[in-house]
């Protein structure tokens, strides 16, 4: 009588353990489908990339060896930058995380910036906000935003509106080929540059392009 959850036991040791990329930290329960290999932690938990430092942790994940990763209400860590997404669908093999259902996001140098969805990119580090976009700190709205999170770059897209808190005016710019660069330095001061680098915007708006 003991057999079958000894081999049950060994068998989603024997997964997790191939899901080489992520520690895996259930909350409660753990069920394995054997016959497609997800397994899903109904009483949520935490995964960490060892690859890319990237910590997940939801009330609902289910997961699929090296292939992909669900959650609901979902918080994401990356070094010092956080997410909230209610809705997060992570394809391994692509690395890129889909965020639904509405997204905010917080760091040393941007506060409460909130959209309806968007994509993050683990390895080069580089965030996608689509469908409006705004934050508490600096004080920017935009329709699209495209953030390289490691150099701490945010590119404004489309229709945007930045209040420049040193200088005390307010940037405005109109139609979709509108644009404005956002540089923060390591103590959270911004500067704003309405001359975007050619090579640096065709390398921040490619990640537009979903594949």
């Amino acid at each position: 009588m003991r057999l079958l959850p000894l081999l049950f036991f060994a068998l989603s040791v024997a997964l997790a353990a191939a899901f080489a990329a992520f520690t895996v930290e259930p909350a409660g329960d753990q069920v394995v489908d054997l016959a497609t290999g997800v397994t899903t932690l109904p009483d949520g938990g935490r995964l960490v990339d060892a690859e890319t430092g990237l910590a997940l942790e939801a009330p609902f994940i289910a997961y699929q060896e090296g292939v992909f990763v669900r959650a609901k209400k979902a918080r994401m860590t990356t070094e010092k930058v956080h997410f909230f997404a209610e809705k997060l669908d992570y394809d391994v093999k692509k690395g890129v995380a889909r965020l639904e259902g509405g997204v905010r996001l917080d760091s040393p140098w941007i506060e409460g910036l909130k959209a309806p969805g968007g994509r993050y990119y683990p390895e080069p580090g580089v965030a996608v906000l689509e469908g409006g976009v705004a934050a508490k700190k600096p004080d920017f709205a935009a329709k699209t935003l495209v953030a390289d999170l490691k150099k701490r770059l945010a590119l404004l897209l489309g229709e945007f509106r930045f209040a420049d808190p040193e200088l005390g005016v307010v940037l405005k710019g109109k139609g979709k080929n509108a644009r404005l660069l956002l540089v923060f330095d390591e103590k959270g001061g911004v500067s704003a540059e309405t001359e975007v680098p050619e090579d640096l915007y065709k390398r921040l708006t490619a990640f537009l392009k979903e594949d």
